[in-house]
């Protein structure tokens, strides 16, 4: 991580009720539980940065799947592209092989990953307006950039926060895995429901306000927590 003379003024961040992500919880409770898991892959030769390819590579495979209709094909490959996403750093840290270059092929392969789940679902068609008087001049294909850009977003404001040394962990509404958990299961709910139309696009307009609203979120804690000295 680079520092600037910025550091001297810089503070950790405070703990906040509203702020503390489910995925903290999350990880700290997937890692106990497959800790286990990620020495063997590390034992049989299995490298982290193998295990993040092939989650973009699912990631890709689950997005056609979803571009073609089908549903419960998509969100099967989606879930486990998802345990690959964690898996790497799972591995990593297991087997005592993290290092610069794989958390920056890591986070650099997450945004593509984003990307394309998004842009299947503006391909698709599948996002509409919301059956809301007040808000139907917003177009599905808007709902779902706008969830594109919150998602990077998200990412970037963290990124751009702890290169200038504050900590952004924990800090927002939602996050990656949230996000993906959420998608996934909007998609299975309404496939189940028959009306994946309906459900995906309140889906997505949820998760983009709730994406820009953690992205504000984090932009005001690096507001308020940077100091120029």
């Amino acid at each position: 991580m680079l520092f600037t003379p910025l550091d001297k003024g810089l503070k950790e961040p405070l703990p906040c009720s509203l702020s503390v992500m489910l995925s903290k919880t999350l990880k700290k409770a997937a890692g106990k539980i497959l800790e286990p898991g990620g020495k063997a892959l590390g034992k049989i030769g299995i490298k982290p940065n193998h295990i993040t390819v092939m989650g973009v590579v699912l990631t890709f495979y689950a997005a056609w799947l979803l571009f073609n209709q089908n549903i419960y094909y998509a969100f099967l490959i989606g879930m486990i592209a998802s345990l690959f996403d964690g898996a790497d750093g799972l591995v990593a840290r297991a087997t005592k092989t993290e290092s610069v270059r794989g958390g920056y092929l890591d986070a650099t392969l997450d945004r593509y990953a984003d990307c394309i789940a998004f842009s299947a679902l503006i391909l698709c068609d599948w996002v509409n307006p919301l059956p809301i008087e007040s808000l139907d001049f917003i177009s599905g294909q808007m709902w779902a950039m706008a969830a594109m850009i919150g998602a990077f977003q998200t990412s970037y404001c963290r990124a751009a926060a702890e290169r200038l040394g504050v900590s952004q962990e924990g800090i927002g509404l939602i996050e990656r895995p949230e996000r993906w958990f959420i998608l996934g299961m909007g998609l299975l709910i309404g496939e189940l429901m028959n009306d994946v139309e309906t459900i995906i696009t309140i889906v997505v307009s949820a998760l983009a306000i709730l994406g820009n609203l953690t992205a504000l979120q984090r932009m005001n804690h690096f507001w308020n927590e940077a100091k120029d000295e």
